[in-house]
């Protein structure tokens, strides 16, 4: 929750207009329950989704995570959310056959740091080729920790909220 790009996009956003949720999922920091490498975080996700829909119920509402984050949103489907925000997702945490977001009509942005220790622009780009309705960008001169490319990853995220 206070990692940098996490905590960057929380202090940028709101400047902007945008508003921000940001949540340690269960069994992180001093969040209760047990970690499940993706598979019940996904109802974490769900749970901040049911919470701002019910709070905002007409505002637009994208799902976005950076590394482990963006694996499990990506994961997440649920009718109230209109699209997908990923920063750095490893493509492997949760395995992309059970990601919803590949087939999915909504739309998806994907930052890619050029230089992602985990998952490089080119694998991110065999992954999901075949992703319907998805833009890859590459964060130049990133890494999977995108120091220097926070300014890049606050551009693309008023992009897709726009």
């Amino acid at each position: 929750m206070h990692a940098g790009v996490v905590d960057g996009l929380f202090r940028e956003l709101p400047g902007h207009g945008v508003a921000c949720l940001r949540f340690n999922f269960r069994g992180t920091g001093s969040s209760t329950g047990v970690h499940d490498e993706g598979g019940a975080e996904r109802l974490d996700v769900a749970a901040a989704i049911d919470e701002l829909g019910n709070r905002w119920p007409d505002t637009m509402l994208i799902v976005g995570g950076w590394s482990f984050g963006a694996d499990v949103a990506l994961a997440v489907d649920h009718d109230r959310h209109n699209g997908w925000f990923a920063i750095a997702p490893p493509l492997r945490v949760v395995d992309p056959a059970e990601m919803v977001a590949p087939t999915d009509e909504r739309p998806k942005t994907m930052a890619i740091p050029e230089h992602d220790q985990f998952n490089p622009p080119a694998d991110a780009a065999n992954t999901t080729g075949n992703w319907v309705n998805t833009t890859q960008h590459v964060v130049a001169g990133a890494d999977h920790f995108l120091a220097g490319g926070l300014s890049r990853v606050v551009e693309l995220a008023l992009e897709t909220c726009s």
